[in-house]
């Protein structure tokens, strides 16, 4: 009969994921993985190879939490239009790190600079969440009655580059008229996208 585990393998995650957020994956040393876990080294080994897997497992984790919840909103068209979904979603991040002092910024955007990302399975799972957001916000653009593909690509790509910095002033310690600012910027490019879809039905 197999032995149950010491450990409940999902708040260990979170837990892993939370530090590799925080420090980076240089900075996380296998024994302080340990103690954020709450494991002992031979459990560790019984569930992973080493370090570098954590890592990976934590990125799919943030994939399927925090990626996969902001899908499903920027996808939910009971929360109003396209337009209105993009915007409460930069508001909520804003509120979120005026009010909480979120000095993490997004997982995604650290990893995207961090050492552990040059290459490999790192940099495609990084790659495939980047992808996935650039194509929510797509969607989300999409729905206007004729809207034009190129354009809304284009204007996806630039509300995606709005998002990360917005986390990354998060993180940096973001004040109000900063948020303003950015998301001021994104509603003029979704007020662009209009008008570039206007001009071409006249």
């Amino acid at each position: 009969m197999a032995r149950p585990r010491e450990f409940d393998p999902e708040v260990a995650m979170d837990k892993a994921m939370g530090l590799f957020w925080d420090v980076g994956y240089e900075e996380a040393s296998l024994a302080e993985l340990l103690t954020t876990m709450g494991i002992t080294k031979g459990s560790f080994y019984k569930a992973f190879r080493d370090k570098h897997s954590v890592y990976l497992a934590a990125l799919d984790r943030y994939n399927e939490k925090v990626i996969g919840s902001t899908v499903l909103f920027l996808a939910d068209a009971s929360q109003g239009p396209g337009r209105k979904r993009i915007l409460d979603l930069f508001n909520v991040v804003a509120e979120r790190a005026q009010r909480d002092g979120d000095r993490l910024g997004c997982f995604l955007c650290n990893a995207l600079v961090d050492k552990a990302a040059e290459g490999g399975e790192a940099e495609r799972k990084l790659q495939t969440m980047v992808k996935r957001l650039e194509t929510a916000f797509f969607k989300a653009l999409s729905e206007e009655p004729g809207s034009n593909g190129t354009i809304a690509r284009e204007t996806a790509r630039g509300v995606l580059s709005a998002y990360f910095g917005l986390h990354v002033l998060g993180r940096a310690g973001l004040s109000p008229e900063m948020a303003e600012d950015c998301i001021r910027q994104v509603a003029w490019l979704l007020d662009k996208q209009e008008s570039r879809h206007a001009e071409r039905l006249v």
